[in-house]
C-alpha cells in the first residue's frame, strides 16, 4: 500500500494533496494506534467543500477504502463516516469517481456486516435502500446498532414492509424499542406521536430500563449516544408546532416521573417548558404549578431549572416569593448553566419588587464579574440575567441601590484589576434610571479620562438632564484633547 501511495501522481491534484498523502501515510504508520484526530485532514481536503467530488478525492478513495476495511486500523470508524459523506455528496463529480466507487463497491457493502458494532452502525447511510436495511434489521443482533438500523428505516417509509416494521415496534415489549418507533414514523407521520403520547409518558417513565437509553440510543452523524434525558426532550420537541400537546406531554411526563431517582426527565421537562414559555405564554398558568413543585427539588440542576422558570415568569410567580426567599443562600448549580439556585432566587425576587432581594443585591450581582465566566452552552440556555435587566426596572429603589453602585465605581477608578464590562454595565443601569442617579455624577464624570469607557461616560451624563450641568467643563475637556476620535 505504501508503494501504492508513492506512485499516485499527487501534485497534480491540487494543493490539499500533499495534506491526503501525509494523512494517509500516517494512518498506515500507526496503523492500530491511529485515531480519529489522524482523519481530519482527510475530512477538509476531500469532503470539506459544500459540494462535489474532486479528482483527490478519486485518487484517495482506494486507499480510504482499504484501512476503513482494515481490523488493523485504529480509526476504522472515522475512515467509514468519511466514505459515508463522501457516497452522499451532492454537485459536480470527477469524471472518475463513478468507476472509482464501483470498484470500491462490494467491498465497501461489506461493511454492513463487519465483526465491529461501531462499524456497522456508520457504514448504516452506504446502505443501497430498504432492502439491505431491512436484512440488518433482521440479522443485528447488537441493540445499539439495531436502534440505528430502525432510524435508518425510517428513510424509507414509503415502503409497505418498512411501515409493517416500524408499526409493530409500536406495541414491543422494550419501552426504547416503542419510543424510537414513533421518532421514527413521525418524520412522514407527525400526528402519530400525538396518538402515543400516553405511551411515549409511560414508557420514558419505565424505571426498568432506566440505565439503557444511553447505551443503545445511537444517532448518526452524532458521535456521542443520546441519555434518555436527550430522548425525553426530542420527544417533546416533536409536539413543538402544537404547543398545547407539548404542554400535555411535559406536564404528564413530570407527574409520571419519580420524585427522586427520575432528575433527569425533570431536567428535560423544564429545558422545554422554559423554551416553550419563550414562544408561548399562553402555558404558562398550566407549567407555573410544574415549576413551583420542583423548586425543592434535591438535585440541584432541576432546582435552578425551575427556579430560572419562576423568575422569568416574574409577578406571575409571586405565591412562590416566601420559598425563593428561602433558597437565597443555596448554593446549588446547574450543572453547565450559569449561576447558583440563589442567584436564580435572587434575580426572581428582583422581578416580584419583593424588598427581600436589596440587601446586598448590587454586591452580589457584581461578584460573578470577578469569577472566570459564564458556563452556559450557548446564549440560548437559561442564564443569569444581565445585570441592567436587573437593576434597570427597580427605579423605586434607587435610595437603597445608588451608594453600592457608587462604592463599585469607585473601586473601577483606582483598581487595575476591575471589569471594564461590569463599569459599562453599571453605567448602564444608571442610564436607565435617568435623572434619580444624579448622586452619583462624581463617579460618572471620573470615567471621562477612560479610553475604554469615556463613551458610556458621556451618554450616561447626558440622561441625567439639566442638573447635570457642572460636568460640563469637564466634557468639554476631554472632547478637545482628540476631537478627530470623538466626532467619530
Amino acid at each position: 500500500m505504501v508503494e501504492a501511495l508513492e506512485a499516485v501522481a499527487w501534485e497534480g491534484l491540487g494543493e490539499s494533496a500533499k495534506d491526503v498523502r501525509r494523512a494517509l501515510n500516517r494512518l498506515l504508520e500507526r496503523g492500530p494506534d491511529s485515531t480519529e484526530n489522524d482523519c481530519y485532514p482527510l475530512f477538509w481536503a476531500l469532503a470539506g467543500t459544500p459540494t462535489g467530488v474532486s479528482a483527490l478525492a478519486t485518487a484517495a478513495l482506494p486507499f480510504v477504502v482499504a484501512l476503513a476495511t482494515d481490523p488493523g486500523t485504529g480509526a476504522r470508524k472515522t475512515l467509514v463516516e468519511l466514505l459515508a459523506a463522501l457516497a452522499r455528496r451532492q454537485g459536480p463529480v470527477d469524471p472518475g469517481w463513478p468507476e472509482a466507487w464501483r470498484r470500491a463497491h462490494d467491498t465497501v457493502q461489506a461493511l454492513l456486516t463487519d465483526a465491529d458494532p461501531a462499524v456497522r452502525r456508520e457504514a448504516l447511510p452506504l446502505a443501497e435502500g430498504p432492502g439491505p436495511l431491512r436484512e440488518r434489521w433482521r440479522a443485528e443482533q447488537d441493540p445499539a446498532v439495531r436502534l440505528t438500523v430502525l432510524f435508518s428505516l425510517g428513510d424509507h417509509t414509503a415502503y409497505a414492509e418498512v411501515r409493517a416494521i416500524l408499526a409493530g415496534l409500536l406495541r414491543h415489549t422494550d419501552p426504547v424499542l416503542r419510543v424510537a418507533a414513533v421518532h421514527t414514523l413521525a418524520r412522514t407521520e407527525p400526528e402519530l406521536a400525538v396518538r402515543e403520547l400516553d405511551a411515549l409518558v409511560e414508557a420514558l417513565a419505565d424505571p426498568a430500563p432506566r440505565s439503557r437509553w444511553e447505551a443503545v440510543w445511537y444517532v448518526l452523524d452524532v458521535d456521542e449516544p443520546f441519555s434518555r434525558e436527550d430522548v425525553a426532550y426530542w420527544t417533546a420537541v416533536l409536539f413543538e408546532d402544537t404547543p398545547a400537546v407539548e404542554t400535555r406531554f411535559l406536564t404528564r411526563l413530570a407527574a409520571a416521573a419519580d420524585p427522586t431517582e427520575d432528575a433527569d426527565l425533570l431536567r428535560a421537562v423544564l429545558d422545554r417548558s422554559w423554551r416553550l414559555l419563550t414562544r408561548h405564554r399562553s402555558v404558562e398558568a398550566v407549567l407555573l404549578p410544574v415549576a413551583g413543585r420542583l423548586m425543592d427539588h434535591p438535585d440541584s440542576t432541576v432546582r435552578l431549572r425551575a427556579v430560572h422558570l419562576l423568575a422569568a415568569l416574574g409577578p406571575r410567580a409571586v405565591a412562590y416569593a416566601d420559598r425563593l426567599a428561602g433558597l437565597l443562600d443555596d448554593t446549588g448549580d446547574g450543572g453547565f448553566l450559569e449561576g447558583t439556585v440563589g442567584e436564580h432566587a435572587l434575580w426572581a425576587l428582583t422581578r416580584m419588587d419583593d424588598p427581600r432581594a436589596l440587601p446586598g443585591l448590587v454586591e452580589r450581582l457584581c461578584a460573578r464579574f470577578r469569577e472566570e465566566g459564564g458556563r452556559s452552552y450557548t446564549s440560548g440556555d437559561p442564564r443569569r440575567p444581565e445585570l441592567v435587566d436587573v437593576l434597570g426596572p427597580m427605579t423605586d429603589h434607587v435610595d437603597e441601590l445608588l451608594p453600592s453602585i457608587r462604592e463599585e465605581l469607585r473601586r473601577g477608578l483606582t483598581d487595575p484589576d476591575a471589569d471594564s464590562y461590569l463599569m459599562a454595565d453599571l453605567l448602564e443601569v444608571l442610564r436607565a434610571w435617568g435623572p434619580a442617579a444624579l448622586p452619583a455624577l462624581p463617579e460618572i464624570t471620573g470615567y471621562l479620562p477612560d479610553r475604554f469607557r469615556w463613551h458610556d461616560a458621556v451618554r450616561t451624563l447626558a440622561t441625567l438632564g439639566p442638573a447635570a450641568v457642572s460636568a460640563a467643563p469637564a466634557v468639554r475637556g476631554h472632547l478637545s484633547q482628540d476631537p478627530e476620535e470623538h466626532n467619530a
